[in-house]
Formats: structure tokens, C-alpha cells, sequence
């Protein structure tokens, strides 16, 4: 097996074995636009396990700020994981991760990052690499009432490119007192912004009068209603809220990826049914002055402080 970077092997063997493993269908244009914008791809495109000249697996590296209990610390995200099922179970994933973990190690980092599904085939070869899972993810729903109205002098709509400023700013200041991925650049969701089509319709603004209060995610073609509120108030939080279940097929209201204990809270306070999904994230210690076992702590996973958004999955 050898390691080859994508400038070393055929772009559409690159796309083939992206989009049998899991469905991604990124073009060439496309691959080069978002590594080279946004910040958290130091590294490039993805690396690839070769095996006679053919691509069988897949990794992208990335290196990015999170803050955890000790501080702010630049970790190793490995994304879009894949090998051909047709390889399942020789080793070419875990080989190809080993060596980015050699890479991250070089580059001074101490620990690497994914995130998965308990539910995946992948999942017990992460656990196997001695990745341990750092903080619940959460799901909730709730039966919305059919008289129920949008609240009074809150209109949310689809967020324009130079709103983003201001998202990214709410966002800081809502994460403000959490751990994990809260160091998010502001350089990457302008860079999605302009490099793929589908992700500008997924962020909403709340605005009341002329001023943004607060923003989401909403994708309720896939289930996913609400993902991503951040609204400085709590009373912007519960319009929001209102607001988008008076626009919830079926009268059902969703919302996905509930991570830290304070965003939790708040949906049950609103009626919602909480419950535990497969989702998680992952991490692994790769020096010997870090220790797998205190990455839940560190993380803010045992204490309901850790957040991790949609925006920021890998």
C-alpha cells in the first residue's frame, strides 16, 4: 500500500471512491475551491491508500482551535473517512489514519478528532485506533398544536452572503462560556458559501425590526427542522422556536445535533421529547503528555459545556 495526496492520483478516481463510499460527489473545482479557503485544510485535499495504482481508501486531514478545559489548542480532524466496500476489513482505513496521526504528530499536535456514527461500520475500527466518545449528541421532537401561530414581530428568513458577519458573531458570543468547537473562523462559512449551492439556503436569520437576533440551521427536507439556534436571549431562542414549528410538515417539530446541557434544557422547558442519538465525536491522544481517558473532561463532555454545531461537523 502506498499514501498518495491527491495531486498524485486521477481526480476521478478521487470522486468515484467518495461518491460509492458515502455519497459525496464533489468535483474537482470544487475539492480545490473549499481547501483552499477555508482555514481548518492546512494540509490540502484529502490523502488516499493506493493498492496497484487503484485509490481504496480515503482521509482528510485538517487542523483546527478547540477550546477545552486547559485552554484554546489546535487538534487533528480526520473527515470523510471512506474505503471501498469492496476492501472492507483489509486495513487500508486504519493504515492511511495511522499515517495522518504520524502527520499530526509532526506538526505538534496532541490529539486527533472525528465525527461518526455509534451505528457505522467505521465506529468499532475508530474504537480499536483507542478514540474514545467526548460528550452526547441529542435529537428532539414535539407534536405542534394546530392553532399553534408564529410569534408577533419575529420574521425568520434565508441568510444573505453578507449576513454571515453577523451569524459568526452571534455565534461567538453564545459559545462565549462552552468547550469544544468554539473557536469556529470566520472564514468558513463564507467559504462554503461560495463554493457549494445547497448550503446557502440552510442558514435562517431572526429579525426583529431591522436588527438580527439570533440565526439557525434548518434542513426539513432531511429531517432536520432546527439544527444550530443561537440567539443571545431567551426569549429570541423561544421565538425562534415558535416560529419555525408553524412551519413544521406534519405538524411535528425536529430539532438535531443538541449538544451542550444549556440547549438541552431549553427544548425540554419548550416540550420537547430529548433523546440520545448515534451521532458522536470522537478523540484520541497521540503524545504521551496527553491522556485518551481526560479528553471527555477536557472536552467539557462531563459537564454539559461541550457544543458542537452542524457548521462545524467533519
Amino acid at each position: 500500500m502506498q499514501v498518495k495526496s491527491y495531486d498524485e492520483i486521477d481526480p476521478r478516481d478521487a470522486y468515484h471512491l467518495s461518491s460509492i463510499s458515502f455519497g459525496w460527489t464533489l468535483t474537482e473545482s470544487e475539492m480545490r475551491r473549499i481547501y483552499r479557503r477555508d482555514p481548518r485544510y492546512p494540509y490540502g485535499p484529502p490523502v488516499y491508500a493506493v493498492d496497484r495504482g487503484v485509490p481504496l481508501a480515503q482521509v482528510v486531514p485538517m487542523r483546527f482551535p478547540v477550546r477545552l478545559t486547559t485552554g484554546v489548542e489546535d487538534v487533528g480532524g480526520l473527515q470523510g473517512v471512506c474505503s471501498l466496500p469492496a476492501v472492507w476489513g483489509r486495513g487500508y482505513a486504519r493504515r492511511l489514519m495511522e499515517h495522518v496521526h504520524e502527520m499530526f504528530r509532526e506538526d505538534g499536535l496532541r490529539i486527533s478528532t472525528l465525527t461518526t456514527s455509534r451505528n457505522i461500520r467505521g465506529y468499532p475500527v475508530y474504537r480499536g485506533l483507542g478514540y474514545v466518545d467526548v460528550a452526547p449528541f441529542y435529537s428532539g421532537t414535539r407534536p405542534v398544536p394546530k392553532d399553534q401561530r408564529p410569534p408577533a414581530g419575529l420574521q425568520i428568513r434565508t441568510a444573505r452572503k453578507d449576513e454571515l458577519p453577523r451569524i459568526h458573531e452571534l455565534y461567538l458570543q453564545v459559545t462565549r462560556d462552552l468547550l469544544g468547537w468554539t473557536e469556529r473562523s470566520p472564514l468558513e462559512l463564507p467559504a462554503a458559501h461560495t463554493t457549494f449551492p445547497w448550503f446557502r439556503g440552510r442558514y435562517k436569520v431572526a429579525v426583529r425590526g431591522r436588527r438580527i437576533v439570533g440565526y439557525l440551521r434548518s434542513r426539513p427536507d432531511s429531517g432536520a427542522l432546527m439544527e444550530e439556534i443561537c440567539a443571545l436571549r431567551g426569549r429570541d431562542f423561544r421565538a425562534i422556536v415558535g416560529a419555525m414549528e408553524a412551519k413544521a410538515r406534519g405538524r411535528v417539530a425536529t430539532a438535531n445535533w443538541i449538544t451542550c446541557r444549556r440547549d438541552v434544557t431549553r427544548f425540554r422547558r419548550l416540550g420537547y421529547r430529548i433523546d440520545l442519538i448515534g451521532d458522536t465525536t470522537m478523540a484520541v491522544a497521540l503524545t504521551r503528555d496527553a491522556n485518551t481517558s481526560e479528553l471527555p473532561r477536557l472536552f467539557g463532555g462531563t459537564t454539559g459545556r461541550f457544543v458542537q454545531y452542524p457548521s462545524d461537523d467533519f
